[in-house]
């Protein structure tokens, strides 16, 4: 991979342009603490930041048998009022899960208020795909069916 000073790399991101501002970007969501709060505050949210399509939520174990918690799951597509660098983007999705009430220390006890991982950004009209979360988790795909039904080729 050739890396130049046009281009920046971003964990599961190849060369996403440097300073490149994204459009919209396509989310995964999951939570298996208070999660209705959770995902009622994280979609107030997310509509701060543009215009958001939200799937259904997906609601069953945790998919990596690691706990008893019953997890509550969905995508959602966001067009970005103001679009803005994927760093900054991340920053505002941090922020979303503390409120919703996620800190530093939940993972340890296995309690997630909320969880936002990107899976794809737009710049440009491109769409780049964050391939560390390839493969796609089946609820991942449950829920790009309806929000993102092109990214299940991946």
């Amino acid at each position: 991979m050739i890396h130049s000073s046009a281009t920046v790399q971003i964990d599961g991101f190849c060369d996403l342009p440097k300073d490149a501002l994204v459009s919209d970007v396509i989310l995964s969501l999951g939570s298996n603490a208070d999660s209705v709060r959770a995902f009622y505050i994280a979609k107030q949210a997310l509509d701060q930041l543009g215009e958001l399509m939200m799937s259904d939520r997906i609601i069953g174990k945790d998919f990596t048998g690691k706990t008893d918690k019953i997890y509550h799951n969905a995508c959602a597509s966001l067009r970005c009022h103001n679009p803005a660098s994927i760093v900054q983007l991340s920053q505002n999705f941090k922020q979303i899960e503390r409120l919703c009430g996620r800190s530093a220390d939940n993972t340890i006890k296995q309690y997630v208020p909320m969880d936002l991982d990107i899976l794809a950004v737009r710049i440009n009209k491109c769409w780049y795909i964050h391939t560390k979360r390839l493969p796609l988790k089946a609820h991942e795909r449950a829920g790009l069916s309806q929000v993102a039904q092109w990214l299940l080729s991946y």
